[in-house]
């Protein structure tokens, strides 16, 4: 019976002892994997670092050499790139206006017309939230009625209540 006891806890230790192997090898493979993603982020900064540093002198030596006519073609290339860029924007600017200011009353849209597009945003999203109230009727105060008839309610109900049968009572006189 000793026997079979000593093999129980040497098993259970050889347990708890490959849970804490594993978790530490976890952490080392997770600190690994952390240092390999902060190099490759460090190299890819180092990179576009380099590249700008390239165009630079690039740019340089052909002004120095004076071949204008490279330069200018690089820049109008990187023109017409950000013209279309902008032209899309532009685009877009002026549809979401459209069909904000549809959202508005005629009267008001050569106004807001003249509005940015983000402050008109904020303006149409404003107006749209509000609530409105329900309109009061003059001459009639809010009623608070029971959600039963008197003769339905239970005694709890009508003590609860009792307050609003009165007033009900006496509107009715």
């Amino acid at each position: 019976m000793s026997e079979e006891t000593k093999v129980t806890t040497e098993t259970a230790s050889e347990e708890t002892t490959t849970e804490a192997t594993q978790d530490s090898s976890n952490e080392s493979v997770i600190a690994e994997s952390k240092k390999y993603r902060r190099r490759a982020q460090e190299a890819e900064a180092r990179l576009s670092a380099l590249e700008k540093k390239m165009d630079s002198v690039k740019q340089a030596e052909l002004k120095k050499k004076e071949e204008w006519k490279t330069l200018y073609e690089e820049q109008q290339q990187k023109v017409e790139s950000l013209s279309a860029n902008a032209d899309k924007w532009n685009s877009y600017e002026e549809n979401r206006k459209s069909n904000l200011l549809e959202k508005h009353p005629e009267d008001e849209r050569a106004n807001l017309a003249e509005l940015p597009l983000k402050q008109l945003e904020y303006l149409t999203e404003k107006i749209n939230n509000i609530k409105p109230n329900m309109p009061e009727v003059l001459g009639n105060a809010r009623q608070d009625m029971p959600s039963k008839p008197y003769a339905q309610m239970s005694e709890d109900e009508k003590k609860a209540n009792w307050s609003n049968i009165v007033k009900q009572f006496n509107i009715r006189r």
